[in-house]
């Protein structure tokens, strides 16, 4: 029987090839510069294996701002760090869950959005999956979503986008083919 590999491991192994970008370029459709868009620029230049649970927290709006380049490589740092404190909310762990709650239709997902999460990998895509299914778990994620029994509408939704989110990958690798 293979042993069971930590979700910790499978981050790092699954984003080891993404590069740290020279500077840290903004999402299409970025119009001006305010307080949140300055947040994803604080990132340029800094490694995020270096990174803090505290970086995040301030910084927490970043995620939604980054081009697919940075996003690709910061993402793996989010998971990381929220999975290291279960017992604490790590707020850009939580933009991340709220980008993914969305229509179950990709027709109406925002263009941003798509074309972040359709830059990751089939394997990236997979252990966003397997972070959600673990997150979903955590004590300050119990009252989420309608039932507030236990994760609720909020993960279910965002478990079945990067479902939506790797069959779209597909389908345009497919269409390229």
């Amino acid at each position: 029987m293979k042993p069971k590999v930590k979700l910790t491991e499978k981050i790092e192994r699954v984003f080891s090839s993404r590069a740290k970008p020279d500077h840290v370029r903004l999402a299409d459709g970025v119009l001006q510069l305010d307080f949140e868009v300055e947040e994803a620029l604080w990132f340029s230049g800094r490694d995020r294996h270096e990174l803090t649970w505290q970086d995040w927290q301030q910084h927490n709006s970043a995620i939604y701002f980054f081009d697919p380049e940075a996003f690709a490589y910061y993402l793996p740092s989010v998971l990381l760090l929220s999975t290291q404190n279960p017992s604490e909310s790590l707020d850009a762990a939580d933009s991340l869950i709220n980008q993914l709650d969305l229509s179950p239709d990709a027709e109406g997902w925002p263009e941003g959005f798509a074309r972040r999460f359709l830059e990751l990998s089939p394997a990236e895509l997979d252990v966003l999956k397997e972070w959600l299914l673990q997150v979903c778990e955590y004590v300050p994620y119990g009252g989420w979503g309608i039932a507030a029994s236990g994760p609720g509408d909020t993960f279910g939704r965002a478990f079945d986008t990067v479902d939506l989110l790797q069959k779209e990958a597909e389908r345009r690798r497919a269409g390229s083919a």
